[in-house]
């Protein structure tokens, strides 16, 4: 199973609403960590989005910065369309296809995730 993000565009005013009714608040002015994967939180209901922006906010700090890739898969394990040891799977396969460059075999940094 392949789950990407699906091309959207923002809707910024105040008065918008999610598909399901639920009202939509309005975009800050201030980035904040999340701004990037707005798209794939979308899905999330408010506490699911919550902890998941609190997740990215701690990895920040730890240095964590996933892909785009990484966090569809979170998501889609938050929202049960994946299983958490197929997204475990797909992010090792991340991350050994981002350590092999121009038929080489590189380490990992220690502490860096797809090696950032």
């Amino acid at each position: 199973m392949t789950v990407t993000p699906d091309t959207v565009q923002l809707d910024t005013s105040a008065a918008s609403s999610f598909s399901d009714g639920r009202p939509r608040a309005p975009l800050s002015s201030t980035p904040t960590i999340a701004d990037e994967y707005a798209d794939l939180l979308r899905p999330l209901n408010n506490r699911q989005r919550r902890a998941m922006i609190l997740r990215l906010t701690f990895g920040f700090y730890e240095d964590w910065r996933p892909s785009r890739a990484e966090m569809a898969d979170l998501v889609a394990v938050e929202l049960g369309a994946l299983s958490a040891d197929e997204a475990s799977r797909r992010q090792r396969q991340r991350t050994l296809s981002a350590t092999h460059h121009r038929g080489r075999w590189t380490q990992p940094q220690p502490g860096r995730l797809n090696g950032r």
